[in-house]
């Protein structure tokens, strides 16, 4: 049984470095909220260059962590397995016992004989009779001995086992502290992030209604360039000059949560805004891709909202948010593609910022409708 399956010190050797990965993991999650909002706006290219080279390496850490937590989980896995086999053995033991005690008692009655064999010679009615007897004797010895040794293997085996399975047990528990902590600092951090560009979104919101009181025209000026939804003719958020007047509503977002408890939370809010629609039922895959991104999970769903009034008018196969160009095959392709895209283009919230970029003609409007949205998740 043991030669066919690893040792779990072998499995516990070879993976030294985790909690080096774990440790650098944390530290990457900590820096995280340098990719803000603003910052991702930078005008210039080697900040820019810079955020990039972060954003990269904050993928590989994710990377990594995720790796981390699948080979806790297979470890977990060998531990049920040896647990099994513990079990399993000391079913056995007793009947086991038991035959040995038997066997211990026969070799004993067997050994006290003064003299086995003249006992045989003068029982024997014949030299066939002697060999038959020896011959029975000696199996029965045989059978004695095997019974003991099968005991003392399994007895042996037992505390190899026990012994193994109390070191992986330690080394496990000391592998889920490091991944816990590094989760820790990962939901700190995004907590952060999100704090961090709700203040500022309110601080430019701020400026622009004292602007617009101002009647200043860059209060209701369009951007300039083509948006990602340039061209989608399902877009609602087409009223041009419009001021600013709505935000998102502040600490919407709890990324203090486990991944199960946010997944679920997220997934049934979701699920019960986009009911009736195309895109019905898939929001937990909606809070999935929200939680391994680290964006607003509200943010996708409500731009399908402006953009394809969720799913029922694409501008592309499977393409709920007027993303220029980009067609699909599936939901389960496209929900995922386009959070992560806004993590990396626009931050892990909606801003004005985000907005201008995003739908630059009427962004006003695109703002204030997608923050309604927003706030109604």
């Amino acid at each position: 049984m043991r030669d066919s399956n690893r040792s779990i010190i072998s499995i516990i050797a070879r993976r030294p470095a985790r909690a080096l990965t774990c440790a650098a993991l944390a530290v990457a999650f900590t820096a995280t909220p340098v990719l803000s909002p603003v910052a991702a706006y930078a005008v210039s290219a080697e900040t820019q260059a810079e955020l990039d080279a972060a954003e990269s390496q904050v993928d590989q850490y994710a990377a990594a962590y995720d790796e981390a937590v699948a080979k806790l989980n297979e470890l977990q896995a060998k531990i049920d397995e040896n647990t099994a086999n513990i079990a399993q053995i000391e079913e056995e033991l007793p009947e086991l016992q038991a035959e040995a005690s038997r066997a211990m008692r026969d070799a004993y009655k067997y050994q006290s004989n003064s003299n086995p064999l003249v006992s045989f010679v003068l029982k024997s009615e014949s030299l066939d009779d002697l060999i038959t007897n020896v011959v029975y004797m000696d199996q029965i010895q045989a059978s004695n001995n095997a019974a003991i040794e099968e005991l003392n293997a399994k007895e042996q085996e037992l505390e190899q086992q026990k012994t193994e399975l109390d070191q992986a047990k330690a080394q496990l528990e000391e592998e889920r502290r490091t991944a816990e902590n590094a989760l820790a600092e990962a939901q700190a951090a995004r907590s952060a992030a999100q704090k961090k560009a709700e203040e500022e979104d309110a601080a430019e919101l701020a400026r622009l209604a004292e602007l617009a009181a101002q009647q200043s025209v860059e209060a209701t000026a369009p951007a300039t360039g083509e948006g990602a939804d340039s061209g989608n003719s399902s877009n609602t958020a087409t009223t041009p000059g419009q001021s600013v007047d709505t935000s998102v509503s502040s600490g919407g977002v709890n990324w203090n949560l486990s991944k199960e408890d946010f997944v679920n939370q997220w997934a049934s809010r979701i699920d019960a805004y986009l009911a009736g629609s195309p895109l019905a039922g898939y929001g937990r895959l909606f809070a999935e891709s929200a939680w391994n991104s680290g964006v607003d999970p509200r943010w996708s769903p409500a731009i399908s909202c402006i953009e394809s009034t969720k799913g029922a008018h694409c501008f592309r196969p499977y393409n709920a948010w007027g993303w220029m160009g980009q067609s699909f095959s599936s939901w389960e392709q496209s929900i995922p593609a386009h959070v992560a895209y806004l993590k990396r283009v626009y931050g892990p919230t909606l801003t004005v910022a985000a907005a201008k970029k995003y739908c630059p003609p009427t962004w006003q409007d695109w703002y204030n409708k997608v923050a309604a949205q927003m706030n109604r998740i």
